[in-house]
């Protein structure tokens, strides 16, 4: 059955598949066996949307996607290292369908290798890309990081709903913000810079809304997580929370059109309406 998404999907499926080889390829350089295995069990598995944007960016902008792939490899590998620490903080003994971690390595082990591959994708960056590129890579770590203490050593509980959208921006908007950056510097488009930053911020929201809409449907996760409890005093009632995606699916219409010559007939343009029913409307994407 053909759908919307068709191209985007196979898209998609395609350049996942090239990550996922760049991935296994960059971390076998790492040494002694055992730290190989460890960092391949933290890296593998996901849907490498940060990675796909990456490319996807470059490969609009003119760029082969072989030139973008070292980027994407380091921003999944961040983001892998970021869920690896996520999963001992909130104490979650699954990740992608099988042992989180921690669960499986050890609690010393996971952030040891965890702290190891967060370097090591920034030097993947410095090496391919320049100081811009790791400035900006060194930037969103320290804003996810930032994002990641207000979840958990604030009273979230007791907060006001305006930190909702800044705690999103932070922990979610930064990795999508670096994804863009990485993709225009990956097509040496340094002129889009900005424009391509606010492009993948509003895309890391609007993806990080929907998933908290889909979460907050399940009691369990409510009574776990605060930041749901967070998401459910900015979003009471729910239609607020469906109302900004709306606005910053616009927003990201206005800032691609500034981004890449065609917009409308780019995958770039299906796809944050995309990541939005694939959270939301499953039954759309097949």
């Amino acid at each position: 059955m053909s759908t919307h998404y068709d191209d985007v999907v196979k898209s998609w499926k395609r350049i996942r598949d090239l990550i996922d080889y760049a991935i296994e390829t960059r971390i076998s350089e790492l040494p002694e066996t055992k730290i190989v295995d460890a960092a391949k069990y933290i890296a593998m598995g996901g849907k490498r949307l940060r990675g796909f944007l990456v490319v996807t960016i470059a490969t609009h902008l003119g760029a082969h996607a072989k030139e973008a792939l070292d980027a994407a490899v380091a921003i999944e590998l961040v983001h892998a290292a970021s869920l690896a620490l996520d999963d001992i903080i909130d104490e979650d003994f699954m990740r992608r369908g099988v042992e989180a971690a921690w669960v499986k390595l050890g609690v010393k082990k996971a952030v040891m290798v965890s702290n190891l591959l967060i370097p090591f994708a920034q030097q993947i960056v410095y090496e391919n890309y320049g100081i811009e590129a790791l400035n900006r890579t060194v930037a969103a770590w320290l804003d996810i990081s930032k994002g990641e203490v207000i979840d958990a050593f604030l009273p979230i509980d007791d907060l006001g709903d305006e930190i909702y959208l800044e705690l999103i921006r932070l922990k979610t908007g930064a990795l999508f913000r670096l994804a863009a950056e990485l993709g225009v510097i990956a097509a040496n488009r340094h002129d889009l810079l900005e424009i391509a930053s606010s492009f993948g911020e509003k895309l890391g929201m609007i993806y990080q809304i929907a998933d908290d809409i889909r979460d907050s449907r399940n009691p369990e996760k409510i009574e776990k997580e605060p930041s749901l409890r967070l998401f459910l005093k900015w979003a009471t009632p729910i239609d607020k929370a469906y109302e900004m995606i709306n606005k910053m699916l616009n927003q990201t219409v206005y800032l691609l059109h500034e981004l890449i010559e065609n917009y409308e007939s780019s995958i770039l343009f299906k796809l944050p309406r995309f990541i939005v029913d694939a959270m939301l409307n499953p039954e759309k994407i097949k």
